[in-house]
């Protein structure tokens, strides 16, 4: 953490401090103000833990919502002109790539081809009189040029045979059939491929940050009076989530961060890591966000193309660091300290902080594993109807009946009645 971090740092943590004292003379008021006459007011009072100082994990993260996609998908129509003879799949069915997924009457197409290969004929042959009977360059040349011509329509014609049977690009499952027997395409459609597979004509690729990439779907007009995409294939057991982070939080995130990915009203979740951080920000009510893609590892149970999950990625993960309770550090000013008991004495240290989770602040420099510190514990004692309430922690926090205080290092409210406070603060 640079110096100009740090003070940031230390005028957040003062300012905290400094609403937290607000909050509890304000909520511990109200608490009071809202007891009847029969109880007893509680009291509070202030007590000092000595801890002991050891190492730790500090584990931070950037939470978001996303939407769970297929990571694939591939979005297909016939590019030539004809009558449907065959539609070999339906909705829900697996494809391999390169099955067959349905076939146009080839004849039209087939006479094409046929008639192309007797051009190429016809002006190889004359190619090759003249240049046997000592022609000018200028019709050799006129020559040439006919049969690079005419090979050119043959592949052409060629491939829009071969375009009579329309194949799938990628594994997966069938998500729509839009297409019957019978029906006459006209060959205005397209194909294309989207997700993180690699896209065929129609894949259009976004920048990221990272060097890495997302790409995005691209629709494929039909040829049908819909103007729908005749077959849509989604890749099974493999899937992204898209997410949004805004931006005071997207310049913490970097590919290969690992996320874990909660589904909406599930009880387990998946895992993944960032495939991608887009360059270009959306807005909303003057809030700038970023697209995030996350890449879910492996194939879980329970995922859903457009359910939507929260997402936890890690930023920060340090193991085995120096930490100690938020609670026992004192800022004021430019000055971070805490108390240190050495000798039977006990003496304010300065250390240098660095980042905070979970109720603990690790310790950069000042203090080693085994010193011992002082941690302020508060105390509430009080009564209501179904008799005393006692709550002890270094912070506040709800705990059921009348709302009482408690916790480690915050404020929380967790109780009925009057409630408790809220926050994650130390």
């Amino acid at each position: 953490m640079g110096p100009s971090r740090n003070r940031l740092f230390t005028k957040r943590r003062i300012i905290v401090g400094a609403v937290a004292v607000a909050v509890i003379g304000g909520g511990a008021g109200t608490w009071f103000a809202t007891r009847s006459s029969a109880t007893t007011t509680p009291t509070i009072t202030t007590t000092n833990q000595v801890t002991t100082v050891s190492t730790g994990t500090i584990v931070q993260t950037v939470s978001s919502t996303g939407t769970i996609e297929p990571s694939s998908q591939a979005n297909l129509s016939f590019a030539v002109t004809g009558r449907v003879t065959a539609v070999n799949v339906t909705a829900g069915q697996t494809v391999a790539v390169g099955q067959s997924l349905a076939t146009v009457d080839p004849t039209v197409l087939t006479a094409t081809v046929a008639q192309t290969q007797a051009t190429v004929a016809a002006d190889q042959s004359k190619l090759t009189t003249d240049q046997a009977g000592g022609a000018s360059s200028t019709q050799i040349a006129a020559d040439q040029a006919a049969v690079v011509s005419s090979q050119a329509q043959l592949t052409s014609a060629q491939e829009s045979l071969a375009g009579a049977t329309l194949t799938s690009t990628i594994v997966g499952t069938v998500a729509s059939v839009n297409l019957s027997v019978g029906q006459q395409v006209s060959g205005s459609g397209s194909s294309s491929t989207g997700g993180s597979s690699t896209g065929s004509s129609g894949t259009s690729s976004s920048a990221t940050r990272g060097g890495g990439s997302s790409l995005s779907t691209t629709p494929a007009s039909s040829s049908t009076s819909s103007s729908t995409t005749q077959f849509v294939i989604v890749s099974t057991g493999s899937y992204i989530v898209n997410a949004t982070v805004d931006d005071t939080e997207v310049s913490e995130i970097k590919i290969g961060d690992q996320a874990v990915i909660t589904p909406s009203g599930a009880t387990t979740s998946a895992y993944g890591t960032v495939g991608s951080i887009g360059l270009l920000a959306t807005s909303s009510s003057g809030v700038a966000s970023f697209p995030v893609v996350i890449n879910v590892t492996g194939s879980p149970t329970g995922l859903f193309g457009g359910a939507t999950a929260s997402i936890a990625i890690t930023v920060k993960d340090l193991q085995g660091v120096v930490v100690v309770p938020t609670a026992g550090i004192h800022y004021s000013g430019n000055a971070t300290t805490v108390n240190v008991i050495s000798s039977g004495s006990t003496t304010s240290r300065t250390v240098t902080v660095g980042s905070a989770s979970g109720g603990n602040t690790q310790i950069v420099s000042g203090l080693a594993v085994g010193d011992r510190i002082v941690v302020p514990v508060v105390t509430i004692k009080g009564f209501n109807g179904s008799g005393t309430r006692t709550r002890t922690g270094t912070g506040f926090s709800g705990g059921g009946g009348a709302g009482g205080f408690s916790g480690g290092g915050g404020f929380s409210g967790g109780g009925t009645g009057a409630g408790g406070f809220s926050g994650g603060g130390g």
